[in-house]
């Protein structure tokens, strides 16, 4: 059954409403008594008081002022008013009749009050109220007027029914995202169906569309790295079958198809432990964390370096000027220390490739201590990477011009970055003024008290 929230709070809110509603009109009779309706006002208090004024009129002046002032009555209230001389018993000493109770005055229908006039005149005065007395609803003490129920019933409908659709139709929406999520619709998106809302559920609608986003980005980037993996495996596959071929057509030259088998042998194992770091550089840092000294780090990447550049004739020049504070502090890394190491070695190893001999790479760190930061820069005076490319060269598979000592798998920077980021850090890439790549890479660090 759609819609169960809806008339759940409408039911349960019309239901409270309409009890708090009964509940006041209660509280208010138990401890401030009933509410005087309108005719019992009338009675108590505007009749009482025309009758009075009429008894003060004739005991004080006599009959005739007292016409004289009932011309400036209402006719309805002149009407009301009657006058009975008592003629049998005239200059009695008799005293003003007592005033009628409300109870009375159902009764009889009528006021009644005794005045003497200054010569001793006796007269019945009486106030006619019988259509007043005939409106007045019967109820008890705690009883609740007709309207009153009916006004409670109908207006906790109207403000139960808003405030269930109010909240009901964002929870609907939310619950449609997730079922079209929930069938691979990655497009469907929130933030314009819920409006101009400012509370929590249009903070979770917005939730939604950046988790539809961040999969709709995963996904997709799925689908290509698996077209690219199928590529790049397709490549050295087929050249063996090639290699197969070839030496059962020619046996004489079975070396040279063994070679080849064995050269895509090997290609097809480095792609694979690429593939494998890259892997391990999405799920993040969080295996075999450890307290990582940069200085030593960099330094077995950069005597790898220059081992590989003496054999090419390229400089390796390096400052690694990480700073210490007087206190015996060192800025440490708590993180994954062969996922940095591969991520500094491939940034490192890919300005190696694309260096010629004599051409100079230069490697720099230090630590900023008021950012807490590691501050890493690489450099060479290679070719650089054309200004359209260099958006895309994180993402796997991108090469830019194939490099002077060979091409790689263009995944060198893909595990550079993830592993960077995986460590809280940040890496940028342009190209130098005077040619050639800059690499940057910023790395936050923790102080650690240096052991003795």
């Amino acid at each position: 059954m759609r819609g169960r929230l809806f008339w759940k709070i409408l039911i349960g809110f019309s239901l409270t409403f309409t009890a708090i509603w009964q509940g006041v009109w209660l509280l208010f009779t138990i401890y401030g008594g009933p509410p005087t309706p309108y005719h019992i006002g009338y009675l108590k208090e505007t009749a009482r008081g025309y009758i009075e004024t009429a008894a003060r009129i004739v005991e004080a002046e006599g009959l005739g002022p007292l016409e004289q002032a009932m011309a400036y009555w209402p006719q309805s209230e002149r009407d009301r008013l009657s006058l009975e001389p008592v003629i049998d018993g005239a200059m009695i000493n008799a005293a003003p009749a007592p005033e009628d109770r409300v109870e009375d005055i159902k009764v009889n229908g009528f006021l009644a009050r005794d005045a003497i006039s200054p010569v001793g005149l006796l007269v019945h005065l009486k106030f006619d109220v019988a259509d007043i007395v005939a409106e007045i609803p019967d109820r008890g003490r705690f009883s609740v007027p007709t309207p009153l129920v009916i006004a409670g019933i109908i207006g906790g409908l109207i403000f139960s029914g808003v405030l269930a659709w109010y909240l009901a139709r964002p929870i609907r929406q939310l619950q449609e995202g997730f079922e079209r999520l929930s069938t691979g619709d990655l497009t469907w998106r929130l933030g314009e169906k819920i409006g101009r809302r400012r509370d929590e559920i249009a903070d979770l609608a917005r939730d939604f569309d950046v988790m539809a986003v961040r999969l709709q980005q995963l996904i997709e980037a799925r689908d290509r790295l698996l077209n690219d993996v199928s590529h790049e495996l397709r490549s050295p596959l087929a050249r063996m079958q090639l290699a197969v071929g070839l030496a059962r057509q020619k046996p004489d030259r079975i070396e040279g198809s063994l070679d080849r088998i064995e050269k895509e042998t090997v290609r097809l194992d480095e792609l694979v432990g690429e593939l494998l770091t890259l892997s391990r550089a999405e799920s993040g840092a969080s295996q075999n964390q450890t307290w990582l000294d940069i200085d030593h780090l960099l330094g077995r990447v950069v005597s790898d370096a220059r081992f590989e550049a003496d054999a090419t004739g390229i400089k390796v020049q390096t400052n690694l000027a990480i700073k210490r504070n007087w206190q015996g502090e060192v800025p440490v890394v708590i993180g994954n220390a062969e996922l940095l190491r591969r991520a500094f070695e491939n940034i490192v190893r890919n300005a190696l490739r694309h260096s010629r001999e004599g051409q100079l790479v230069r490697i720099s760190a230090e630590a900023d201590m008021d950012q807490k930061v590691f501050c890493i820069t690489i450099s060479d005076q290679g070719p650089g990477i054309p200004a359209e490319q260099l958006e895309n060269m994180f993402e796997p598979f991108i090469r830019g011009e194939p490099g002077i000592n060979g091409i790689g798998f263009g995944l060198g920077l893909s595990i550079a970055r993830r592993a960077i980021k995986a460590h809280g850090g940040e890496i940028a890439i342009h190209n130098r003024d005077e040619g050639g790549l800059h690499v940057q890479i910023t790395l936050p660090f923790t102080l650690r008290v240096q052991d003795e």
